[in-house]
């Protein structure tokens, strides 16, 4: 089975993303803040990471990820409204999605980058 992981601080958010993936077939993991996701135990197919969190924020994540596990970042679709980090950079993540983000155009990235 396909495995995705949430990573976003607002609970409605993280609901609504896990009903759209696991209406695709994925199995789906939420965490509230990019602090529980450091050390990931389980290998994900895709991931969603929310830029703006209040303790460990995805720039953060993606940046310690960059670190220590560059290959994670390729399986990241990041979500934001309008970031600074994204502005100007070449990131190693897989595509990122502006909020609020059209559903379907969502969730066809999402099937690409598990499929990648």
């Amino acid at each position: 089975m396909r495995r995705a992981l949430v990573i976003d601080d607002d609970p409605d958010i993280a609901e609504l993303l896990r009903v759209l993936l696991e209406s695709r077939g994925f199995a789906v993991d939420l965490l509230g803040d990019g602090i529980q996701a450091i050390e990931l135990v389980e290998s994900y197919d895709v991931i969603l990471l929310d830029m703006n969190m209040p303790v460990f924020d995805g720039e953060r994540l993606a940046d310690y990820w960059g670190i220590t596990r560059p290959e994670l970042l390729s399986r990241v679709i990041v979500l934001s409204g309008f970031s600074a980090w994204t502005h100007g950079r070449t990131l190693p993540i897989f595509a990122t999605v502006r909020k609020p983000f059209d559903y379907g155009h969502l969730l066809q990235l999402v099937e690409q980058c598990a499929g990648s």
